[in-house]
């Protein structure tokens, strides 16, 4: 058995970490109008946003559709050329998109290569690191049910959550209904976004200012940082140079123990929060779920 992990740009990792950590990595697909683009392939997440402030004038609304199943099939090919048997496909959170229920349809048909869908219910940093886990398990030896045991106590541990200028692209996309049982009504000021456990993306409240966001994320966090596993946290901002350090410089003044990474908010998320959103992302370090000597 030989095991390959792949995953989309969705996940915040770039070609280069891909390339380092064995991951076979596919760029998200990005649309303005009737031009496709592919994350960080010929779209940097800086561009992104300058088209989508451009595209405000012109009314243009980007979309992130799924990766079609032509380009997984054309990547699972790849991986059996390579002698690869099976492969765990890690996809964003079924709460936002489809791909993973989509996916595990099409897995069926396809009889070259054993492949494992993996939904992280989650997006970014707490996607990413379920990626990097497993990749760093499967470079190990690991069974593929060894890989899924570690990643159920990953994924048992992810946050994350997002104060936004606008709820507008999440309530035309449908991922946020404000208005559904036990939903919080909408209220004045920024909207404050949460993933639940399950995956699905809720709309927990406002703020009138950024401020108060980051302090509640904050108080948020410091409740797990009291568990008995490491954390690593991340401060996530779409194309938001003047504020993130002032994140940075808050998370780290009340916390000077941990450290605190920064990631950009991609286009494939971007297109639900909008350029002006910032948050956090934590959960246990995944490198704490690697054991110190290999297979």
């Amino acid at each position: 058995m030989k095991i390959a992990v792949m995953t989309d740009t969705s996940a915040g990792i770039d070609f280069a970490e891909a390339d380092q950590r064995r991951i076979a990595l596919l760029p998200a697909p990005i649309m303005f109008g009737n031009r496709q683009y592919h994350e960080y392939q010929d779209l940097s997440t800086a561009d992104y946003y300058r088209l989508m402030r451009l595209a405000k004038t012109k009314k243009v609304v980007p979309t992130a559709p799924q990766l079609s199943m032509k380009t997984i099939e054309a990547a699972c090919n790849d991986l059996v050329k390579q002698g690869y048997t099976d492969v765990i496909i890690v996809g964003p959170s079924l709460g936002i998109s489809g791909f993973v229920n989509t996916l595990a349809a099409f897995a069926e048909s396809i009889d070259t290569i054993h492949v494992w869908p993996w939904d992280s219910r989650g997006i970014l940093t707490v996607m990413g690191d379920q990626v990097r886990l497993a990749a760093e398990l499967v470079n190990r030896g690991a069974t593929v049910d060894e890989v899924f045991g570690q990643m159920t106590l990953l994924r048992e541990t992810i946050h994350s959550v997002f104060v936004v200028d606008s709820i507008k692209p999440l309530l035309r996309t449908g991922e946020v209904n404000p208005t559904g049982p036990g939903s919080t009504p909408l209220h004045a000021g920024k909207p404050i976004l949460s993933f639940e456990p399950s995956g699905k993306m809720r709309y927990a409240g406002s703020t009138l200012r950024w401020r108060g966001a980051r302090g509640d994320f904050l108080d948020d966090l410091a409740v797990d940082l009291a568990a008995t596993y490491p954390v690593k946290a991340t401060i996530l901002n779409a194309d938001q140079p003047e504020a993130t350090p002032r994140w940075l410089a808050a998370a780290q003044e009340r916390f000077p123990t941990v450290k605190f990474d920064v990631a950009l908010i991609g286009p494939s998320f971007g297109v639900h929060v909008g350029d002006g959103a910032m948050g956090m992302a934590w959960s246990q370090d995944f490198q704490s779920l690697i054991p110190d000597n290999e297979k």
